[in-house]
């Protein structure tokens, strides 16, 4: 695995060639996510697609900070309860229920006005 940069040597890059540091951030990751076990690849490759989505839509580097911050800040949060609480996890569960096309679609017929002949 590559070592990073010091921060001059991140900082200098930022300056001359942005695309060179997104290529770099995007190799690490990748070399991050290889060498982690095989049961957690799943996991890291969604979380970077989540950190690359947020990147990119980002006004500026400064909006991309603040949200990468918050979602960070969450997922403590959520690692926090894991380990103090866990059963308020569980807790939150979705109710999952029947959808039946058929039904749904004569209950907008029944209800909608009738169309003159």
């Amino acid at each position: 695995m590559k070592t990073l940069p010091s921060f001059d040597e991140l900082a200098a890059l930022a300056e001359s060639d942005p695309r060179a540091l997104e290529e770099l951030r995007l190799t690490m990751s990748e070399d991050v996510i290889a060498n982690a076990s095989y049961a957690t690849q799943p996991q890291l490759h969604a979380m970077l697609s989540h950190i690359n989505r947020m990147i990119d839509h980002g006004k500026n580097p400064l909006h991309v900070n603040v949200m990468l911050f918050q979602a960070l800040t969450r997922q403590y949060s959520r690692f926090a309860t894991a380990f103090t609480a866990p059963e308020e996890l569980r807790s939150h569960q979705a109710d999952i229920m029947d959808f039946r096309v058929g039904q749904a679609a004569r209950k907008a017929t029944a209800n909608a006005p009738e169309r003159p002949s």
